[in-house]
């Protein structure tokens, strides 16, 4: 499973009914739906733990905690791209046009990982970082992937000096996943990719070189700490999230201030109010992870109220960092009033 750029997730292609089933469980969409629980049989606790590394797909809901951002570093021509690092591991190598552009602190079966989403044209790799299992071993992730997939897709390979268990997708004989264990104490690293397909085409296989090639240029160091710019980060940006997407009288143009390129969006706004008189709606930031100097990854509850009826319902965006101050970006703007709008529109 891949995240777009505001938290919108993605299934990868060659998806089974039941793995489709555990995608669509996932916490970030769970506000949406139904939740859902997967039942399996109950493991010890240090392969529960790692089995979460062996569902890419099962990205959850961003834990809350101090953020750590990715340090930039410099492009290259080519495919020899330096992109900004996850969680303390720099990538040496992508793909040509593809960079980073979004990092996440979430959850799988409860254990937290960092998740960095580069996207380039047809073309999408992930980068997970887990660090919360320091003892763990290349045979506990084997026996934690085959907990979920049948041995058919499954595979090994020898990797930067260790083992490394490889994912088909199914009905494919090339691998899209990687997952191998680095270090002591133990960081299990993942790294997975595909391509879109254009104009109606089917989504195609990310190549094996070049997933390979990804996976040796990584250098693995500590988690950084969080800086003095992301502390204070996180306090504006959990202002500037209510204060551009609470409902409120106010001209269009005061909550707007808030949110980037908001004098453009003023009469989105005011036809959004026109349709749906009344409608309220009140904004609590949950989790912000600064993961650059002027991006951040949010997620937010989202408490309304219309015409007799009340929820709430929980979803992900982005902050930017621009004209001086950081701001709800223009493309989670136009999503929550897209939300708002499905909400208003659901019979009474």
């Amino acid at each position: 499973m891949t995240h777009g750029t505001d938290g919108i997730i993605r299934i990868p292609p060659g998806c089974s009914g039941a793995e489709r089933a555990v995608y669509q469980g996932s916490d970030l969409g769970e506000s949406t739906r139904p939740r859902r629980r997967l039942v399996t049989r109950r493991l010890p606790r240090a392969l529960a733990r790692l089995t979460a590394l062996a569902l890419t797909g099962m990205v959850g809901v961003a834990l809350a905690g101090p953020a750590s951002a990715a340090a930039s570093t410099t492009a290259a021509d080519g495919g020899a791209r330096r992109a900004p690092s996850v969680d303390g591991v720099s990538v040496g190598w992508l793909p040509g046009g593809v960079s980073l552009t979004n990092v996440q602190q979430s959850t799988r079966i409860g254990s937290p990982v960092i998740v960095g989403t580069f996207q380039g044209g047809d073309t999408t790799v992930q980068l997970t970082v887990q660090r919360s299992t320091p003892d763990a071993t290349p045979a506990q992730v084997a026996a934690a992937y085959a907990q979920y997939y049948p041995a058919s897709r499954l595979g090994r390979i020898t990797l930067r000096g260790t083992e490394a268990v490889t994912l088909r997708p199914e009905g494919s004989t090339q691998f899209n996943e990687l997952t191998w264990v680095e270090g002591r104490p133990a960081v299990v690293l993942t790294v997975a990719g595909y391509r879109d397909g254009k104009g109606g085409a089917p989504t195609s296989l990310f190549p094996e070189a070049d997933l390979l090639h990804i996976a040796t240029s990584l250098s693995v160091g500590p988690a950084p700490k969080p800086t003095a710019w992301q502390t204070l980060s996180q306090r504006l940006i959990r202002a500037a999230f209510p204060a551009g997407l609470d409902a409120t009288s106010a001209p269009p143009r005061v909550p707007l201030a808030h949110v980037e390129n908001g004098q453009r969006l003023v009469s989105l706004l005011e036809k959004f109010r026109a349709t749906y008189p009344g409608l309220a709606a009140k904004v609590t930031v949950n989790q912000v992870y600064v993961w650059s100097n002027d991006h951040a990854s949010v997620t937010f509850t989202i408490a309304y109220s219309y015409q007799g009826q009340s929820g709430s319902i929980g979803t992900a965006g982005k902050a930017v960092f621009t004209q001086g101050a950081w701001k709800v970006s223009e493309a989670t703007y136009r999503s929550v009033l897209a939300l708002a709008g499905q909400l208003g529109n659901q019979p009474a």
